[in-house]
């Protein structure tokens, strides 16, 4: 029997053979996944601390990811608040793997929010060198400060312009990324069915044209772009990349993708009357019914003219003013953190926020920043106070005042509810800052308050974002 399916949908029959288990497959529910952040934990541990907890299937094309359940709530476990994984979609981990972005390489992800797609890239760095985050809608930038915090990202400088006139010197990225904006339709398991407006699909289309032309002048000759989207629309996806393709004069092409999704089809030769670039063939379409995945279009391309010699190096813009590593000793003498851990990098000081910034690190001339580097500490005078993102980043480092939390009183504290601890846990902590660890990982940070009696009281400091009155109990001892 034939799944009642919107007409906008419906017209992709005619390029799916099994169009009836397509249907089948919107109306089913979408499982996430959860990718390990490299910087906090080796991969093995996932499965160790969280198997009991979420169903955990690993991604056969994506090493250190894993496929949940579609109950599954990876983002109320510690692990989510501590950094040790992201949460996404499976099909938006694609654009990462193709672009294999490498140390040394300078990258650019030209629409960025909300950052998870930004965060693979950072992590292929090593977290060093550097990463430009942009995104035209500001406020929709909130979530990758959020993201830099809780992972420890420090190589992504983000700022907030028009990608289609992102106002830089060409031919200064080695890897782009264009997840354009689109009708979504590859939402459709997440409830995304209505049709966008006739009138909106030709807007978008316009812009995602300009995006990807923008990205070709931006690549130097060698470099590599992805294009990707997550909508089933041939005039959003092979339409774009054959008119950039036709129109770049040469100086583009798409190549074989070195990571293949399993079931992915590839892109379309011909729809609705028009005919592709025959280099097309290259792309991958994800359909639902066949990867198992939401809908989704990327395919790789190069930028495979000569270099014009010579040509001025492109320019950079200045730092924020240094700032000494002095401004940290306090805190890092009280966790035992030694100074040399900032050895390649440098601190640089905005308003009271004080920056973690790889020394190899080189935003662009020409953009307005609106956040560079980590914010490991907040100033006030002459003194630092270790914030979230510095506890969580430094704190592996710590030798002492670290106090280890069993499942319940890390729940506890996840909540942000103040609790008396038995004296052997507090063995190895004084009255003051202390770190927060469970299952020897670093969680953040409290006060420790000695009581009348002299029992010891901790006072939860995680982030109230980071706390809500539901949470899953922690995994572990």
């Amino acid at each position: 029997m034939t799944v009642p399916i919107p007409d906008h949908l419906a017209r992709y029959a005619s390029v799916i053979d099994d169009f009836d288990a397509f249907a089948t497959a919107l109306s089913c529910p979408l499982p996430q996944t959860i990718a390990v952040n490299s910087l906090r934990i080796e991969p093995a541990r996932i499965p160790e601390l969280f198997a009991s907890q979420i169903e955990l299937t690993p991604v056969p094309w994506c090493p250190g990811a894993w496929r949940l359940s579609p109950e599954d709530r990876p983002g109320r476990l510690w692990g989510f608040t501590a950094g040790l994984y992201t949460v996404q979609e499976e099909a938006s981990l694609l654009p990462a793997r193709l672009l294999a972005a490498r140390p040394g390489h300078r990258v650019l992800d030209l629409c960025a929010a909300p950052g998870n797609k930004t965060a693979h890239l950072a992590l292929a760095l090593g977290n060093r060198g550097t990463v430009i985050a942009n995104d035209l809608k500001v406020p929709r930038l909130q979530a990758l400060y959020d993201l830099c915090r809780r992972l420890g990202l420090s190589n992504i400088s983000i700022s907030g312009h028009d990608g289609s006139v992102y106002p830089v010197d060409d031919a200064q990225f080695d890897r782009i990324l264009v997840d354009a904006p689109c009708t979504s339709e590859g939402k459709a398991q997440r409830g995304h069915v209505r049709a966008s407006s006739a009138r909106f699909r030709t807007f978008i289309q316009g812009q995602q044209r300009a995006l990807l032309r923008r990205a070709v002048d931006l690549c130097r000759p060698g470099g590599r772009i992805v294009y990707s989207t997550c909508t089933f629309a041939p005039e959003e996806n092979e339409a774009v990349v054959s008119e950039v393709l036709e129109t770049s004069r040469g100086r583009l092409r798409a190549l074989p993708a070195p990571v293949t999704v399993p079931g992915a089809a590839a892109g379309l030769q011909a729809f609705g009357g028009r005919s592709y670039h025959p280099d097309l063939v290259h792309a991958q379409r994800l359909w639902p019914h066949r990867t198992g995945t939401g809908g989704f279009f990327a395919i790789l391309l190069e930028r495979c003219d000569a270099p014009t010699a010579p040509q001025r190096p492109p320019r950079m813009q200045s730092l924020p003013p240094p700032a000494p590593t002095h401004l940290l000793a306090d805190g890092f003498e009280r966790f035992g953190i030694p100074l040399n851990v900032l050895d390649d990098m440098q601190l640089g000081a905005t308003g009271r926020s004080l920056r973690l910034i790889p020394r190899d690190h080189a935003p662009p001339a020409g953009i307005r920043l609106e956040a560079i580097g980590l914010e490991c500490a907040q100033l006030s005078g002459e003194r630092a106070r270790l914030a979230t993102g510095g506890l969580l980043t430094f704190g592996s480092e710590a030798r002492r005042n670290v106090i280890d939390l069993d499942a319940t009183q890390l729940e506890c504290w996840r909540r942000r509810q103040d609790q008396t601890l038995p004296p052997a846990t507090v063995t190895a902590a004084s009255a003051g800052a202390v770190l927060v660890r469970h299952a020897g990982l670093i969680q953040g940070g409290g006060l420790l308050r000695t009581q009348a009696d002299g029992v010891m009281r901790l006072e939860s400091q995680c982030p109230k974002a980071w706390a809500t009155p539901a949470l899953a109990p922690a995994a572990g001892p």
